[in-house]
This record gives C-alpha cells, structure tokens and sequence, in this order.
C-alpha cells in the first residue's frame, strides 16, 4: 500500500511535537509588522514573540497566505518520496491558502495530491489533520483516509470568545459577528464558526461568566456524549488553565490538547481569546 503524507498549513495551531510524532507537514502562512518581514508563522516567529511585539510593543500585523510555488515546492519534496498526499487547509471563506495549494497542485501534475477545504481554522482544522494523520500511521489508505475527513468536517465544531472583535474586523474576518460590533464594554462576544465563516453565539459580561457559558453550550451541543477536544488560547496561560480544569469536571472529555493561537491567527483573534473545538467521538 502507497504511503499517505498529511499536509496542512500553520493555521491549524498544531504543537510542533504533535506535528513530529504523526509526521504532519505544514507550510507556513506569513505575518508582516508596520510594513517589515514577512515573516514565516511558526518558523521565524513564535506564538511568544509574537504577543509580546502584539501586547508589550503595541505593534500590529497583517498576514497573507503561501504562494502557489511554495506549496509546489512542499508536494514536489514529498512526491519524490513516493505515495499520495491529502493536504488539509483553512477555510476557504477565511483565506486564500486552499486556492493556492490547489494551484501548487498543478505544478506538479505527476504527483497524486487530494486539496481539501477544511471549512474550520485553528485547532478545528488541527484535530482534523491530527486525526487523519493518525490514521495514516496506523496504515489506512488514501481512500479510508478522505473517508475520515469527510465525516469529521461536518461533525467539527468550533467555540470562542474575545475580547474584542477590533481585531477580526480589521482583518476582515468578522463575518457575520459584525452584527456584535459596538457593544459596551465588557461584553465578551461568544463566537462559532459555520460553513467557515464566523458567526455570533450570544453577548455575555465579564470574562468569567463568559468562560462559564462556553463550557455550558458546549455541553448542551454534546449531550454528555464523549468528545474528542482541543482548548485553544492567545496569550493567556492562566485561563487556559482554569477552562482545562473547568472541561474535565464537566464534560466527557479525555485529555484535551492544548494550543496558543499562533501568529497568523492571533492577528485576527487578537490577545485574550479562549476558545474549545470539539467533535462527538462515537467511534
């Protein structure tokens, strides 16, 4: 049976020993400062560099997706190993990152390449992968493989709050949540995403009462099934913490993969976001 390499791009916010262990590929989206870089997300810029230049030195940042080439250059390096790749990659609704590795697939037009909208981002997009990246080490073929995708895209969920939507709208990757902009201070705006694009849940005072009610819908979206879940943060270490704790006293939940949002997608979510993806594991 052909090998199956697994690729996806850094906005999957996957812990780079993850990516080592179930040898998942990912090509870097950029980031660029005050008009300098750009640089490599994950490569040439870590989640902690990034949110002290972010919160420390007050400087802001707009990204951009890989070229076309560069995923050729990814598929070609890959191709010449031999067996089949299935690249999995942010919504298309978020980013033109799927499009251009749909056009560093055909640059390498001898190489068999699956291209998939994840319709997800960040570690709703990671889960995805790592799921599949898990079966591709256990041996499953390429068509078991798509088969796993194709079921986990639609079951993938993805909650969060912010603490402030400036940052989504200044990327322009609000959404529909710009119905939210403009509330008072305060108000954390509890977000989801839908068919790739983000969506508003509901406006909640205060972040602890926001961290409470995020737990709580996800709980009413699972049904005290059992969930395959990541908890995912952007500069704060000790509500990570606290909604760890908070998961697994009140959820079916095994041991939840923990994640900084890194640079591309810290720039649109901006510091203090928490956020919980999630699947019903009933496999």
């Amino acid at each position: 049976m052909k090998k199956v390499f697994i690729v996806t791009d850094s906005t999957a916010d996957l812990p780079k020993e993850l990516c080592d262990v179930y040898n998942i590929t990912v090509v870097p989206l950029k980031v660029v400062f005050n008009g300098f870089g750009p640089l490599l997300d994950g490569v040439d810029i870590d989640s902690e560099q990034f949110y002290h230049r972010l919160v420390e030195k007050r400087e802001l940042s707009v990204t951009s997706q890989p070229t076309p080439a560069e995923f050729a250059a990814t598929y070609q390096r890959l191709h010449a190993k031999g067996g089949s790749i299935i690249s999995i990659h942010i919504s298309s609704a978020m980013s033109g990152t799927c499009q251009s590795a749909r056009m560093g697939k055909d640059m390498v037009p001898d190489a068999d390449i699956e291209v998939i909208d994840s319709r997800s981002v960040s570690m709703g997009l990671g889960q995805l992968v790592l799921a599949v990246a898990c079966a591709a080490c256990a041996g499953r073929s390429k068509q078991e493989l798509l088969e796993i995708v194709q079921r986990l895209i639609p079951k993938m969920n993805v909650f969060f709050f912010v603490d402030s939507l400036d940052y989504l709208a200044r990327g322009g990757r609000i959404g529909k949540a710009q119905a939210f902009l403009g509330t008072i201070l305060n108000i954390k705006p509890l977000l989801f995403l839908k068919d790739g694009i983000v969506h508003p849940y509901e406006k909640i005072r205060g972040r602890t009462k926001a961290m409470n009610r995020l737990i709580q819908v996800v709980g009413e979206k699972t049904g005290g099934k059992p969930i395959k879940c990541s908890l995912v943060h952007s500069n704060d270490p000790e509500g990570i913490k606290q909604l760890r704790q908070k998961i697994m006293a009140k959820l079916n939940c095994d041991e939840p993969i923990i994640s900084t949002l890194g640079a591309v997608v810290g720039t649109h979510s901006g510091p203090g976001t928490l956020g919980v993806t999630f699947y019903i594991h009933d496999e």
